[in-house]
Parts: C-alpha cells; structure tokens; sequence
C-alpha cells in the first residue's frame, strides 16, 4: 500500500490535463521560442513616454442638462406668498442699551447707584421710540422694560446698601 491517501474521482477527472507552462512560455533552462515582433523599447530613465497625461477628448466636461432642477409637476408648486420675505425687524438699541446698563446696576458694588438712573433713562427712551414707530417695524420692547425694571432694582438695592453704611458708621 502507498503512503499516498487515495482521494475519490471526480467527473472530468478523465479528461487530459494541461501542460504544466501555457503556450509559448519557456520551461526552465530552454530558449524562448521568438513569437513576433520585439517589444517596443523603453524610454531612458527621467523620460516621459509617449502619450503619457494626456487626457482623452471629452474627459472631465459637464455633460449638457447636468444640476438643472426640473420644474415641479403642475399643481405641487409653493403655497401661496412663499418665497416673498416680509421685512425683518431689528431689535431697538437703545432697548439693548437699557438692558445691559440694568444688569450691570445689579452685579457691580457701589456703581449701581450712578448706573441704574442711566439704565432706567435709556429703557425709557427706547419704549418711546419703539411705541412711536409702526407696529413691527422695530422690535425689543420685551428688552426695554426688562431694563427699566433691573435698572430700578439696582438702584434701590445699591442705594440701600449705602444708606445702612451711612447709619452703621455713624451710629457705631
């Protein structure tokens, strides 16, 4: 018996197998045999070949109709007064003004007694302004009075905080 496993047969396992080289190939140690013209030679070394980068005609160019958007079937177009922008409103900056000035009477010690009249002045002035003006046509009302209302806290939360010094340092 061989040492070789005895493997099953297969159908198609009678036909005759191919060469072990492809045609025309040279089996080791065996001059090829001369099948047609010499290859073309190679161009020296830092040298384009020929043809080389060139792109051919037509490549890379946008063809005709390309990222057009077709128009919608008839009746799927926009509503209505769409696509008409109604004017846009800036917020008042006096409004602005006036906001940051009550905020600034509030956080900062001492100061809030010289800052808060000017914040409740500039909320003032710009509920005046904005009231005068068509309705819409300026916004920051909300703003205006959040102003006047902390520039009136910061002036009579600072203003009492120095009136209780006065007393204490004179009292004591």
């Amino acid at each position: 018996m061989s040492d070789r496993p005895q493997y099953p047969s297969y159908p198609g396992d009678d036909q005759p197998k191919p060469p072990e080289f492809p045609a025309g190939q040279p089996v080791y140690g065996q001059e090829p045999a001369s099948a047609g013209p010499p290859p073309p030679p190679q161009p020296a070394y830092g040298q384009v070949p020929p043809g080389y980068g060139q792109v051919p005609p037509g490549y890379g160019q946008v063809p005709p109709g390309y990222g057009q958007v077709p128009p919608p079937p008839p009746g799927y177009g926009p509503p209505p007064g769409f696509g008409y922008a109604r004017p846009q409103s800036g917020s008042s900056a006096k409004a602005v003004w006036g906001l940051v000035l009550g905020i600034i009477s509030i956080a900062f010690c001492y100061v809030g007694v010289l800052i808060g009249p000017a914040a409740i002045i500039v909320s003032v002035l710009a509920r005046k302004d904005i009231d005068a003006r068509p309705p819409g046509a300026v916004s920051g009302r909300g703003m205006a009075t959040a102003g006047l209302v902390t520039g009136i806290i910061g002036t009579v939360l600072w203003g009492a905080v120095i009136v209780l010094l006065v007393i204490g340092l004179t009292v004591g």
